[in-house]
């Protein structure tokens, strides 16, 4: 069973349903087993333990409190601008997915472009108001993640150039090249070839103005293409997904410590993409309190 429909950040997409391992079930041959993909990419494989037919299902009816909800709105976006050391800023806001505008000497770059396309439109309308007399040119993209890079066909749009792992450029490529024909976003408006710069382990943005130092996150159990940033005028540490303030579990911590020592890199502040800005002291002591035993963290 074949259907297709918009994805945000696929586009156009085939969602493809088969059905496997028939069984007799009171006289009916039905499967037990049903597989999704949306395009080449598995979304779920499920195998069904029981099928019962004519049972009683008791009462579908939806309760009164949900027949009488009114339709969810979704909240305006809101975006901040934060200075954090001279010429950083941490663009905050709505929800729990920042970014971070670095000003150079004759041009701004931003880290991250999360979410949606609408969220990274206003963040970089937002982040070209901050400094107006300097062009936003490039944008780094920590990782794939569709939350981190869901405004990257927008940033294209928008004329910037991308640095990403490289690793991540083949996918990067793919996602800018898809159709976005049942519901158009601004690249599909306005066409623009992707320009790309593809980070190895690491690679150092410096002018007279700013440092930035962006590495790849080593030997990490859950991201393997995701970079971080380090500023070392202001030890500050720029990441998306090594660590968040609000977790109450930190599987990764020991990885994500052994990542700085490795790099020899001292760290007095942390700016993040999720959670907080703490000092890193205070990061330690927030993993300390909530770092469970037994997760398994590499290096």
């Amino acid at each position: 069973m074949s259907s297709l429909s918009n994805n945000e950040n696929l586009g156009d997409v085939m969602t493809e349903t088969s059905f496997s391992d028939y069984r007799d079930v009171s006289g009916l041959k039905l499967p037990f087993r049903l597989t999704t993909k949306i395009d080449k990419y598995p979304q779920f494989d499920l195998t069904v333990s029981k099928v019962m037919v004519d049972a009683d299902a008791g009462d579908l009816a939806a309760p009164e409190a949900v027949k009488s909800a009114s339709l969810p709105v979704a909240p305006a976006i809101s975006v901040t601008a934060e200075p954090v050391a001279k010429g950083i800023w941490w663009m905050a806001g709505s929800g729990n997915h920042r970014s971070i505008l670095f000003e150079f000497d004759d041009h701004l770059t931003l880290f991250e472009v999360p979410l949606s396309e609408a969220r990274s439109l206003a963040v970089i309308a937002r982040a070209r108001s901050v400094v107006p007399g300097k062009p936003l040119t490039q944008v780094i993209v920590s990782h794939h993640h569709f939350d981190h890079s869901g405004g990257l066909r927008a940033a294209v749009a928008e004329g910037l150039t991308i640095i990403t792992y490289r690793d991540n450029v083949d996918f990067f490529k793919d996602l800018v090249a898809r159709k976005h024909t049942i519901v158009e976003d601004e690249l599909a408006k306005n066409p623009k070839p992707m320009n790309i710069i593809p980070v190895d382990d690491e690679m150092t943005l410096k002018d007279s103005s700013m440092e930035v130092r962006l590495y790849h996150v080593l030997d990490n159990p859950r991201e393997g293409t995701l970079l971080f940033a380090y500023v070392p005028r202001d030890r500050i540490l720029v990441q998306a997904d090594l660590y968040d303030s609000t977790w109450t579990q930190h599987p990764w911590a020991d990885n994500f410590k052994w990542n700085l020592e490795h790099r020899k890199l001292v760290v007095d502040k942390d700016v993040p993409v999720h959670g907080a800005i703490q000092s890193y002291a205070d990061v330690l002591k927030t993993i300390k309190a909530t770092q469970t035993q037994t997760a398994g963290t590499g290096k």
